[in-house]
Order: structure tokens, then C-alpha cells, then sequence
């Protein structure tokens, strides 16, 4: 079989995109063989692989296209849009991230049943579409407030729900996150914050804000983070109120008035508890309910919302 060569043309027109959503990028090329003829209305098997740098060994994505040349020899194809090769190490063309590198692009053709390199060249630019995803203004593992419910979650979010997703699948998510919510399976899945109920609160840090920082624990005994770290978890609590209570007005009571405003604040029953000997209140029964809503947590007014975080 004869030898044939490429006559490479990158196309930087792309196909519009706002991000990297898979729509991928046009790649055209000229087929001659090795005396200079066009290969003309002959069918091509290309193989495409994404280096992220020239020096690199491992491709990122790798996929194969069957092409058709014309009259001309020459063929498109759009890269990103052909069949995934399980060398890649991403498992979607989407999450290839083109501003963290110069990626550099094989082309090979099959011949036989080998695949000979044609060209090894760095891309010119890098693709407009992808660096805009790559630079969102929202970053990976940026949590938000969405006031729709789960079912309407917009595409490249997901739920904070604490499920294992895949570490490949979500690479810029797990490589944002880490293992700071769960470990997963150990090795290929790795869990999202579970935020159902939940209000949120910053990381104590250097602070003394959170005196109890030291005691969180992982939120649902997944292998999550502990303590002062992102990801722990606190159990609601009140903080105690100590002190000595045996006088009323400054001075010993034996008695109190039936309609003692201090006490009623307090949802005090009238004389509950009360040391008629004089030696003021020995003890005293608590009635949240007489003054304020009571519920089976401690909480402030709120709202639901569906917390959902950026892949």
C-alpha cells in the first residue's frame, strides 16, 4: 500500500459556542501519497489525539473519524465529535481544560491495520469555545442558591445532594473538591455535599469564631473532612446559661405575683417551683411555647431553597 501525506489545515473558525459543551472545533487536511497525487474520493480513518504539552506521554482525549476525501482530496472533520478511544483520560471532549495548557494534536491515518503519524503540531490558538468554559466566572465547586426545584437544575450543575459521582467524569469538580465531602468508592467516586436542610457557615480558620471547631465530624461519616476543614459537620445545639437564681427584685421572695411579667417572658407558670420558706426559687419549669413558636430544632426564619454546586 502506498504511503500517503497530509497537507494539514486548521481551522480557527469555530463552531459557536458560549463553553465547552462538546460541539468541538473544524479540523480540514489534503490527502496526497507519497508521489504528490491527490487521494481523491477515497475513504480515510484518522486518528486525533490532545497532548496537554509537547513533551507529554499521555494523551487527554484521543478519538478516531472515518472521513471521505473529494474530488480534491481534501476532507473536514469536526474534532471532538468522533468516536472516544478508552486511552483518553477524560471521558468527555467538555472536560478538556484548553486555558491550563498549549495542547499540542497527533493525526494519524490508519494504514493496514496500523496507525502511521502524519503531523504533531501545536494548536495556533487555543479554541475560543473551550477557554470560555475554562474561564467561567463561576469556578468548579462553586456552591449557589437556585430558587427552581431539583428537576430544573441548568446544565453543568449539579445537586448537593451527597451522591458519589465519578472522579473522571467530573475531573475539574473533583479536582476542586477533593475528597472534602466523602472519599466515594476510594479510588473512582467521590461525594458531593449533602446541603439538604442544612444552613451553611464559613470555616472557623484562625479565628476563634467557632469555639467548637476542633469537634466537628465528617458529614455523613463518609470519609469527609473533620474539624476545622471545609466539609465538617456540627449538630445544632444552645449555648448553656449558668448561674446562680434565688432572688427576685433584689430580695428574698417567699412568693411571686400570679401575673409577674419577668416570669410570663420566661413561660414561667405561676409559682411553679417556687420555696415558699423564703429562701427565694429553688427551681423553676421552662415553657418556650407560652412565649414563642417551638419546633424540633433550634432555627431562624427561613426559606427553602435548592443548593446546587458547579461541575
Amino acid at each position: 500500500m502506498k504511503r500517503i501525506s497530509f497537507l494539514l489545515v486548521l481551522i480557527v473558525a469555530l463552531i459557536a459556542s458560549a463553553q465547552n459543551s462538546g460541539l468541538g472545533f473544524n479540523y480540514q487536511a489534503v490527502v496526497r501519497n507519497v508521489d504528490g497525487i491527490l487521494l481523491a474520493n477515497s475513504d480515510v480513518t484518522l486518528r486525533i489525539s490532545l497532548y496537554p504539552g509537547q513533551m507529554s506521554s499521555t494523551p487527554t482525549w484521543v478519538e478516531t473519524h472515518n472521513a471521505h476525501t473529494d474530488i480534491s482530496g481534501s476532507f473536514g472533520i469536526t474534532v471532538g465529535k468522533g468516536n472516544r478511544q478508552s486511552n483518553s483520560t477524560v471521558s468527555k471532549y467538555s472536560d478538556i481544560n484548553f486555558s491550563a495548557t498549549y495542547y499540542w494534536m497527533k493525526v494519524e491515518i490508519l494504514e493496514g491495520s496500523n496507525y502511521r503519524e502524519v503531523s504533531y503540531a501545536q494548536l495556533p490558538s487555543s479554541p475560543y469555545s473551550e477557554v470560555a468554559h475554562n474561564a467561567s466566572a463561576v469556578p468548579s465547586g462553586m456552591i449557589m442558591a437556585f430558587a427552581g426545584p431539583a428537576e430544573n437544575i441548568p446544565a453543568g450543575w449539579l445537586l448537593c445532594d451527597g451522591s458519589e459521582v465519578s472522579r473522571s467524569e467530573y475531573a475539574n469538580l473533583y479536582n476542586a473538591i477533593g475528597v472534602s465531602w466523602g472519599t466515594g468508592d476510594g479510588s473512582t467516586t467521590f461525594n458531593l455535599p449533602d446541603l439538604r436542610g442544612m444552613f451553611l457557615r464559613g470555616v472557623s480558620g484562625e479565628s476563634t469564631n467557632d469555639a467548637d471547631a476542633e469537634d466537628r465530624v465528617s458529614l455523613k461519616d463518609n470519609g469527609g473532612n473533620t474539624g476545622n476543614n471545609v466539609g465538617s459537620y456540627q449538630g445544632d445545639a444552645i449555648r448553656n446559661i449558668t448561674g446562680a437564681c434565688g432572688t427576685f427584685g433584689g430580695e428574698s421572695r417567699g412568693d411571686l405575683p400570679d401575673t409577674g411579667a419577668l416570669w410570663r417572658e420566661l413561660g414561667v407558670a405561676k409559682n411553679t417551683g417556687i420555696d415558699h420558706n423564703g429562701l427565694g426559687i429553688k427551681s423553676v419549669n421552662l415553657d418556650a411555647s407560652r412565649v414563642v413558636p417551638v419546633g424540633s430544632d433550634n432555627r431562624p426564619k427561613n426559606v427553602y431553597v435548592t443548593y446546587i454546586i458547579k461541575i
